[in-house]
């Protein structure tokens, strides 16, 4: 069961994350089959949401991201409860431009927009019978690990690289060395 006011969502063809979604702001559309591109609602808006997340959540948004584009293109490090993206894929920070930094609102969430839909019911119906153990470990406040059904769930989605399951392990051993500090 979620948190209060929480919601699974997901990025066009990738995992599922719990979060919540401002009241004020509205998603371009809704994934009803991870499999396929989400219905949107006006097909001028496909814009960024931001999507407040529990900490752990936003380090397994960060090592999924990091793992799938890899860390040359998508960084994600932590300096203290300071969570600096790093874009330097063609749109960012490889000019120059210094890393988004995101620190936990009061409620200790912090808002990482991107193209975040939320996940219909059958659709999640759906992950928790193929993962169940990796979206309950979602919902839990455990500190990332290589687990297996972690892994596995991350890698279960169309498109996903061949290096993907080396990049995620890679990722959360970086994640375990930085949070040894």
């Amino acid at each position: 069961m979620l948190p209060e006011g929480e919601v699974w969502v997901a990025m066009p063809y990738k995992p599922a994350f719990p979060g919540i979604i401002p009241a004020d702001e509205t998603p371009p559309g809704v994934i009803v089959d991870q499999t396929r591109f989400p219905a949107l609602h006006d097909l001028n808006n496909d814009a960024e949401v931001g999507l407040r997340c529990r900490p752990t959540v936003a380090r397994w948004i960060g090592i999924h991201l990091e793992s799938f584009y890899s860390n040359a293109d998508y960084r994600f490090t932590w300096h203290g409860d300071a969570l600096e993206i790093h874009d330097g894929g063609p749109w960012g920070d490889a000019d120059g431009s210094p890393p988004r930094v995101i620190r936990p609102g009061d409620d200790g969430r912090y808002e990482i927009r991107d193209l975040w839909y939320p996940v219909a019911p059958a659709a999640v119906g759906e992950l928790y019978q193929r993962h169940p153990d990796a979206l309950v470990t979602l919902v839990r406040d455990d500190t990332p690990a290589s687990v297996p059904h972690m892994v596995a769930y991350l890698t279960d989605h169309p498109g996903a690289p061949l290096s993907l399951r080396r990049n995620i392990e890679t990722a959360l051993a970086k994640l375990a060395t930085c949070l040894d500090r």
